[in-house]
C-alpha cells in the first residue's frame, strides 16, 4: 500500500517554457495545487525528492508544505519528457484523507499455470480504475495465475481485492485469460462510473510543449 510523504514547496510566479526549464536546471519542478473549490496555487517541488517519493516509496498522497500550512493532495498527473526519462510537471489535486478518489493501479499476475493447455497468455487489462480511501492507494492487483486454465478466464468479480477497494470496470470484464493462438482477444469494456480526470503517473509521451501546458494552468 502506499504511503504518505511529506515535501516543501515554494511559490512560482514565472510562466511559460523559458521559465519552466530554468527551473528543472535548478533540481525544482513546476507544478499546481488545485481543487476543493479553492484558488489554484502554482508552486514548484524538489524534483529528486518527488522522483524518491513515487518510484522508491510509491507514494500516491503527498502532505505539501505550502505557505505556512499543509495541504494534503493526490498526484493527479505527472508529465514527462518525450523520452520518459525527466519529469517536466506535475498536477497536485487537493484531497481529505477520509475521502474516497478514483486512481488506476497496475495489475500484477504472480506465478505462472500448471498447465497451458495449448494456449497463450492474454491480459486485456494492464492496469485498472478502482475507488478506495485516499490512505488506503494498493500499489497494484496481484492476480495468482497458479490455476489459470484453457476456457477459464479470470473476470474482475473473480479478483481479491484489499479491504475497501472497488474496481469501477464491469464486473465480467476479463482481467487474464488463456487462449488458442490466433483467437480473438477480449475487447475492454467501459469502466462502471466516470474517473475524476487524468491520473498519469508512469513515464510516457506527451503532445504539446511545456508552454502550452503552462498556458491551461
Amino acid at each position: 500500500m502506499s504511503q504518505t510523504v511529506s515535501l516543501a514547496t515554494e511559490p512560482r510566479t514565472g510562466t511559460g517554457s523559458r521559465a519552466a526549464q530554468k527551473l528543472r536546471k535548478q533540481g525544482l519542478l513546476p507544478a499546481v495545487i488545485y481543487g476543493h473549490k479553492e484558488e489554484t496555487v502554482a508552486v514548484t517541488v524538489n524534483a529528486k525528492e518527488l522522483h524518491r517519493a513515487i518510484v522508491t516509496l510509491h507514494a500516491r498522497v503527498l502532505d505539501l508544505s505550502v505557505g505556512g500550512k499543509t495541504e494534503t493532495v493526490l498526484i493527479r498527473e505527472l508529465q514527462w519528457d518525450h523520452l520518459g526519462s525527466e519529469m517536466m510537471h506535475v498536477d497536485f489535486a487537493r484531497i481529505s484523507k477520509d475521502e474516497k478518489v478514483k486512481v488506476t493501479v497496475p495489475v500484477k499476475l504472480k506465478n505462472a499455470p500448471k498447465s497451458m493447455g495449448g494456449g497463450v497468455l492474454d491480459q486485456p487489462f494492464h492496469q485498472l480504475h478502482i475507488e478506495c480511501l485516499a490512505t488506503a492507494i494498493p500499489d497494484d492487483i496481484t492476480i495468482d495465475i497458479t490455476n489459470l486454465t484453457l476456457g477459464q478466464p479470470i473476470h474482475v468479480k473473480e479478483l481479491t481485492l484489499p479491504e475497501g477497494v472497488k474496481v469501477l470496470e464491469s464486473q465480467e470484464v476479463v482481467v487474464v485469460q488463456l487462449k488458442l493462438p490466433g483467437a480473438e482477444a477480449a475487447a475492454p469494456t467501459p469502466i462502471d462510473g466516470t474517473a475524476t480526470g487524468p491520473e498519469v503517473i508512469k513515464p510516457e509521451k506527451k503532445k504539446g510543449d511545456e508552454e502550452d501546458e503552462e498556458k491551461k494552468k
